[in-house]
């Protein structure tokens, strides 16, 4: 960031001065100090902020906008309105297995004014009538006090005008009254917010005087003052219940009043000063607000290992609060339960979803811990006094496939807190965070980008731990019953995307859910591709396979989901999903190299993958062509990305069988088929020669390319990993003629593909970078992810692409800065290459500075000479010098698993 520019690459220059002087060598990257300094000052300037209390798409069917917390299974959505807090909760394997499989909400917390210094909410508890009600809904509810996100008070029969009268119980002097319409409480029900009405007093119920009249309202809270007025009856006359901008609200227009507070003065309501910040250092949600008329501060975070929210409450002057948690959700699942109760002075309530191939249930249990508390319908009213802290704790539980209620271990981890133990969960929450951003960072000399990428990094940090339930498309914050695509795992990018930029960011084990939940389906898998390979393409499996399948393998429908369950079963005539979940197999065993995993998981997978594609390959004229859809819907000969991605994982399979020494006799077959596998189809497109989405002529739709659609053409690129930046100047100049002739920057689909493959290619940098920045200004939401209507997580994937702008590892060989502007700054610290090579790099002045490596599993490594034509001094870190081979200006020497080497030019 700006403020702090260059503090990386300071660092690393001045131990660099220490580093020619002394003897034995010392790394010249920065110390563990200053990394934990430079990731405070990097990092903790990237924050989402708010300051109103709209909470523009806290509750949707993609990825909210609002402030995110999470820890891999529990993922918490901040909400609310004005004057009140609500915190959105979901649990990463709630997951329904009815109709529709998808991640479902769990709940949510609600923390809401009660009364202040200044006046109490005089409607509270009043006495309410209507001139009609849905049975569901009486005007009760509107003076309840129980209203929180998607809590709906009164609603009318159809019909207007509408009235709702408050009987007070005696005369009471106001001069202040606030409504709350539908959307305060659920943000995208803004068409029945009430749109014309008048608040008319009395002192008999029989004669009214109209007290304020409001026409063309369009908010959903209304805050008005008005001349003082003593009354004991007040009525609400409503000519325009909605807006009249949808079907429904012109047909069936219904009057909705979430709540109907009376004030005499200041007191309720959300004040006027207003703050809110996502701060990801730490992983808090921190807010500055009124609550009940007394400023207040909060911070709100996630347990780093028990399933905890907390939200500190400190008042600056007296304040009274009402806590609630609910498992009602708007506009919820038809065949869903949900009870609640209360045990001592701790809330609770559950969710069950309904039956299927399993049923899930999961609860929420919420205590308070400090200030004076009283329990009653399931709320808890606690008052602060001015200077006073409480401590909102709720507890998570259940989820999964247990039948077991999870309401008491929900409660027995609320119950078991205390003060001291708050402190200590904060610590150990605030020192993962701390251990997670220091596992690799990056100093870009650039705002814009930098608040991108440490979003990014945020996001898949909170939503994927290992052990956990894999995040789906929209991560683990589902705050309805419904998202887009049930939020499942796509199989032909989406999911995949997520992970893109885990493995060179030196986060591998983010990706370790896949394997777990993708091994869960094999059983499905291999059963599809033995009885169900017809429903990929009818004809074509008819003439090949009569049987309706090959005889071993596997075969992935579009999307499945936990549980080894299927999400969506389609297969759109593509065979691809399976190779599209291979590259993070082969990507997380050519970053880390763990021979382990490899034995255990990821070569029984590679081989089954490779397996299908044996019976599948069809040689015609000395040739394995490959037949499936490019895009969803087509049918081509020799789909660009299924080559690149088998291609690369026929090689990396071959050389697993290898190092395990196992499978010798299957090798000569793979690695015919290697051979004699057809090349990466290309075109002419005005004139200019391009790769293509399959072989010309052979499309099923026409279009060898799509100009203006993501860019599927290059996906052998990345993730295919099968032309990369060492690769030949001739092949990668097609490749950059591709991007050209697509055009596919600001394509939705596209923002986690392009970018990464371009930087693969070397396009050029500048113009790369450029691109980049105008996506992520012109689509970032207030909580610093890129947005488009139908995508969420995936996003973060582009990660990958300005980690390939600082460090790449293609055919061997390593190189700095590959894709980097000449004059720009620019520095890396322990960010991983493929052979499990931790590097760290800073750039001034138009030329690197140092590069340390570490290696983890002792490879021989290759180093494009970052000093073209002058020679470097390799020293093995407190172990004296190395001398290094050098050929066509690539550095080559052998490493020992643990050292660390550090180069710099002579």
């Amino acid at each position: 960031m700006i403020r702090t520019r260059g503090l990386a690459m300071a660092s690393a220059l001045a131990l660099l001065a220490g580093l020619t002087t002394a003897a034995p060598a010392q790394a010249a990257t920065p110390t563990p100090d200053q990394q934990w300094s430079a990731v405070q000052s990097l990092v903790g300037a990237v924050k989402g902020r708010w300051t109103n209390q709209a909470y523009v798409g806290s509750v949707t069917d993609t990825m909210p906008d609002t402030a995110l917390l999470g820890n891999g299974d529990v993922g918490v959505v901040s909400g609310g309105g004005d004057g009140f807090k609500t915190f959105g909760i979901a649990k990463g394997d709630f997951w329904t297995a009815s109709a529709n499989r998808s991640l479902v909400a769990l709940g949510s917390v609600s923390i809401n004014p009660v009364s202040s210094g200044g006046s109490p909410n005089l409607a509270l508890g009043s006495t309410a009538t209507a001139s009609s009600s849905h049975p569901s809904f009486p005007p009760s509810r509107a003076v309840n006090g129980g209203w929180g996100a998607g809590y709906e008070g009164w609603v009318s029969n159809v019909g207007k005008p509408q009235t709702i009268t408050l009987d007070l119980g005696s005369a009471k002097t106001f001069s202040r009254y606030v409504l709350r319409h539908d959307a305060a409480a659920r943000p995208a029900e803004t068409a029945n917010n009430t749109r014309n009405w008048t608040l008319q007093t009395s002192g008999d119920n029989a004669t009214w005087t109209t007290r304020d009249t409001v026409t063309n309202n369009t908010a959903a809270t209304t805050d008005r003052t008005i001349t003082s007025v003593t009354a004991r009856y007040v009525r609400l006359n409503i000519t325009e219940p909605t807006q009249g901008t949808t079907s429904d609200s012109v047909n069936n227009p219904r009057a909705r009043i979430g709540q109907f507070e009376l004030y005499n003065g200041t007191g309720g309501g959300g004040g006027t000063s207003f703050l809110e910040e996502q701060n990801i250092l730490k992983g808090d949600i921190d807010t500055t607000m009124t609550l009940g008329g007394a400023p207040v501060t909060m911070r709100t975070w996630v347990g780093a290992t028990d399933n905890l929210v907390v939200t500190r409450i400190q008042a600056a002057a007296a304040t009274t609060v009402r806590v609630s948690n609910t498992t009602q959700i708007q506009n919820g699942r038809s065949g869903f339960t949900s009870t609640s109760g209360t045990s001592g002075g701790t809330v609770w309530a559950t969710r069950q979803t309904s039956s299927g191939q399993w049923t899930s249930r999961a609860a929420i249990a919420t205590r308070v811990i400090g200030g004076t508390q009283s329990v009653a319908g399931n709320q808890i009213t606690v008052s602060i006094p001015a200077g006073g802290v409480v401590d909102v704790v709720t507890g998570v539980a259940g989820g999964g496939t247990s039948t077991n209620d999870p309401a008491p271990a929900a409660r027995s981890l609320a119950d078991a807190q205390s003060a001291a133990s708050l402190d200590a969960q904060y610590n150990a929450h605030l020192e993962w965070w701390k251990q997670y951003w220091l596992k690799s960072y990056v100093d870009l000399d650039d705002d814009v980008l930098e608040r991108y990428y440490y979003a990014a990094q945020y996001f898949i940090g909170s939503s994927s731990r290992a052990g956990k339930t894999a995040p789906g498309l929209f991560g683990i914050w589902a705050t309805t019953d419904y998202p887009l695509w049930g939020g499942d795992m796509h199989l032909n990018y989406n999911w995949i995307a997520n992970f893109y930029g885990v493995y060179s960011s030196n986060r591998p084990e983010l990706a370790l859910p896949v394997f777990d939940l993708v091994s869960a389906y094999l059983p499905e898998a291999r059963r599809r591709a033995t009885q169900d390979l017809r429903r990929v393409n009818t004809g074509y499996v008819n003439g090949r396979f009569p049987g309706g399948g090959v005889p071993s393998g596997v075969l992935f429908p579009v999307g499945i989901a936990p549980n080894g369950s299927t999400a969506d079963d389609n297969y759109h005539q593509q065979v691809g999903n399976s190779l599209f979940t291979a590259t993070q197999y082969v990507a997380y065993w050519q970053y880390t190299r763990d021979q382990t995993w490899l034995s255990q998981r990821g070569y029984p997978f590679m081989k089954e993958v490779v397996t299908f594609f044996q019976h599948w390959l069809q040689l015609e004229n000395n040739r394995f062509n490959l037949y499936s859809g490019p895009h969803e819907g087509t049918w081509a000969r020799n789909s660009s990305a299924d080559l690149g991605m088998l291609r690369t994982l026929l090689s990396t399979t071959i050389d697993a069988s290898t190092r395990l020494n196992v499978d010798s006799g299957l090798r000569a077959t793979w690695q015919d088929m290697l051979n004699r596998l057809a090349p990466i189809p290309r075109t002419t497109y005005n004139g200019v020669q391009v790769f293509a989405l399959g072989d010309p002529g052979t499309v099923s739709d026409g279009r060898a390319i799509r100009p203006g659609d993501n860019t599927v053409n290059l996906e052998f690129v990345h993730p295919g990993e099968a032309l990369g930046i060492n690769g030949p100047a001739a092949d990668r100049q097609v490749a950059i003629q591709t991007l050209d002739a697509m055009n596919s920057w600001g394509q939705d689909n596209s923002f986690p593909k392009v970018f990464t493959q371009a930087a693969r290619v070397g396009y050029p940098a500048q113009s790369l970078i450029d691109r980049l920045k105008t996506q992520i200004t012109n689509r970032s939401a207030a909580n610093l992810r890129v947005t488009d209507p139908h995508h969420g997580l995936e996003k973060s994937g582009t990660v990958e692409a300005i980690n390939s702008l600082l460090l790449q590892s293609d055919l061997g060989i390593l190189r700095v800065f590959p894709v980097w502007p000449s004059g720009k700054n620019g520095a890396f610290v322990k960010l991983r290459a493929k052979d499990g090579f931790v590097v760290s790099s800073a750039r001034s002045g138009g030329q690197a500075t140092y590069v340390d490596v570490t290696s983890t599993v002792g490879a021989q490594l290759r180093l494009q000479n970052p000093w073209p034509g002058r020679g470097v001094t390799v020293v093995r870190v407190g172990g004296g010098s190395v001398t290094p081979s050098v050929s066509n200006d690539v550095i080559t020497f052998s490493t020992v698993a643990g050292a660390t080497y550090s180069i710099t030019p002579n």
